[in-house]
């Protein structure tokens, strides 16, 4: 009989190691690279194109700045063969992955053809940074029916570390008044450089965020990592940053905090759980994460506390705040067009039609445009009350992911977190109102 509960014990053993495995077992989350974050459109950094008048040129210093006297002018040791160029131009691109003790930064890069013309524009870039322009390759080319380019640089000191930025004309014909402005600027600022016209320059759009969208049962939620100081590595603590948002959504900037430089010291909280990164590919490939348990949350509203207040424009557009409705037991639930269900949509007229008088049903759309939100409201034939969210009202609600719903009292303190247009409609079906 010993004999045999040992062997049972035994044959439990592999079960047992399953089960601590999977509580602890860490989520590979593959990146995918080069996308663009907010800020990508949001970009009006531009690369100036100076002519090329002799072979000592004027050292990168602050675009549109005086040059800093105190730094020595560059000596090209060899020039590439520029075939089939009629003029050539320069300008400086900002990649630290080839950064030396002499030249950090900007790397020079000639520019053959620079005019605007029929001719293919050749980027010859000093990709190693060492002012010899026939050991860099192939020059990127640009010919005059496209309108943008996208280049890729290698990281010289790690491998398979890479960086892309595209650059884009301006167009003739537009924002002439501004650009105008840019020409007389950059000519009056450039120290001894000859600035050509802000029509041969370009407008600079970086690649530097790599994202991944994680959804697994009820868990989702968005985690990326932005390369902050250009040089092809994801992983650089205190220097590049993390961004954690809602599935599917876009690196955002104003949400980015700093990698710590003890990775597993980089933490996050979602949907109610908390996660430890484990581990950062240093070209931005994946990450590890797993869920820990023991982290301390802080992106909870506690129930039992009272809410914040906070107003909104409903869509009348007319503005109201959450402390209106003190004495009244107050329903508030977020929803998206994309989100919403048949079943939330049914529960949320029933609670109206039947609880109106008794619970406050205050619903704000979050992600769509007022227009959307108007044409639902409208052509959807919308029975309950809408208005607008806005990031200040998500963050005091730490709402990260929609529906959601929270159940508040009289004195708005929260009583249901998480809880849907159902499981209200229900309770007052029981008699949470009395």
């Amino acid at each position: 009989m010993l004999f045999i509960n040992f062997k049972r014990f035994v044959s439990l053993i592999p079960v047992l190691l399953i089960g601590i495995f999977s509580f602890s077992q860490s989520i590979h989350l593959t990146m995918i690279k080069d996308v663009k974050d907010d800020f990508f459109k949001k970009s009006q950094s531009i690369l100036p194109v100076y002519k090329y008048e002799n072979k000592e040129i004027e050292p990168y210093s602050k675009f549109g700045l005086e040059t800093d006297p105190s730094q020595s002018w560059y000596s090209i040791n060899k020039f590439p063969e520029m075939k089939n160029c009629r003029d050539t131009g320069y300008t400086y691109i900002y990649f630290s992955g080839s950064d030396n003790d002499e030249r950090q930064g900007y790397i020079l890069t000639l520019i053959g053809n620079y005019r605007r013309s029929r001719r293919t524009v050749y980027f010859y870039i000093d990709r190693n940074n060492d002012l010899d322009f026939s050991n860099d390759g192939l020059p990127d080319s640009l010919v005059s029916t496209q309108n943008g380019i996208k280049i890729q640089l290698n990281n010289i000191n790690a491998k398979d570390a890479k960086y892309s930025f595209q650059l884009t004309r301006f167009k003739y014909g537009e924002n002439i008044r501004y650009k105008n402005l840019l020409t007389e600027h950059y000519k009056s600022h450039s120290g001894q450089k000859q600035f050509t016209n802000i029509n041969y320059c370009y407008r600079e759009q970086r690649y530097n965020s790599a994202i991944s969208h994680y959804k697994y049962e009820n868990d989702s939620f968005s985690i990326g990592i932005k390369d902050d100081n250009v040089n092809g590595i994801y992983n650089d603590g205190c220097v590049d940053k993390l961004y954690v948002g809602p599935y599917r959504s876009q690196v955002n900037s104003d949400k980015l905090f700093l990698i710590n430089p003890v990775i597993i010291d980089n933490t996050f909280e979602w949907g109610s759980k908390t996660y430890r990164i484990q581990s950062i590919e240093s070209n931005g490939n994946y990450i590890d994460i797993v869920e820990d348990s023991n982290l301390s949350k802080i992106k909870k509203l506690k129930v039992g506390k009272k809410t914040p207040n906070f107003t909104y424009l409903n869509v009348f557009n007319v503005e109201h705040s959450l402390k209106e409705y003190n004495n009244q037991q107050i329903y508030l639930f977020f929803w998206d067009k994309k989100s919403l269900s048949s079943e939330d949509t049914l529960y949320l007229s029933k609670l109206n039609e039947e609880y109106g008088e008794k619970l406050k049903l205050i619903t704000l759309n979050h992600g769509d445009t007022p227009k959307q939100v108007k044409i639902s409201f409208y052509y959807d034939n919308i029975k309950w009350p809408v208005g607008y969210s806005n990031s200040e009202i998500a963050e005091k609600y730490f709402l990260e992911n929609v529906p959601r719903g929270y159940y508040l009292d009289k004195h708005r303190k929260l009583i249901f977190d998480n809880i849907t247009p159902k499981e209200v409609y229900e309770l007052m079906n029981n008699g949470l109102d009395s």
